[in-house]
């Protein structure tokens, strides 16, 4: 997931080397939601995900799941690191989570909707116009 450019800031080498590793390894290199592990090829459904040393499929809460009437695709997954409560400058072990993409895509869905939202409508000459008058 791209880092948005002027987030990159709060990203840098202590992040890399020291924070990204620590919060990896709390998680035993896994998804912290769906359980999938980091830098494995797998197939996906949805939030179920397949594991082949079980032979078997996962969902999102870990349990035996089949992909019934889904879009089967085959993914590498990357665990990335969630700011749980979208602040990157919160930094603390409880407010970050090692997610694979579909999880964190999904855990920050709302989140975007709002940001997307608000950074559209401030592109917006005459609603930003409207607003300044209402204010």
């Amino acid at each position: 997931m791209p880092i948005r450019r002027d987030l990159r800031r709060f990203y840098g080498a202590e992040w890399r080397t020291v924070i990204r590793p620590r919060i990896l390894a709390r998680a035993r290199n896994r998804c912290e939601r769906c359980g999938v592990p980091d830098r494995i090829e797998t197939i996906r459904a949805g939030s179920a995900w397949f594991e082949a040393h079980y032979s078997r499929w996962f969902d999102h809460r870990r349990r035996v799941a089949s992909p019934l009437a889904r879009a089967v695709r085959t993914v590498r997954v990357v665990l990335t690191v969630a700011h749980l409560n979208h602040d990157p400058a919160d930094n603390r072990d409880e407010n970050l989570a090692a997610l694979c993409q579909w999880c964190h895509l999904h855990y920050d869905a709302p989140h975007h909707k709002e940001t997307r939202a608000t950074r559209k409508d401030a592109r917006r000459p005459l609603l930003r116009g409207l607003a300044q008058a209402s204010a």
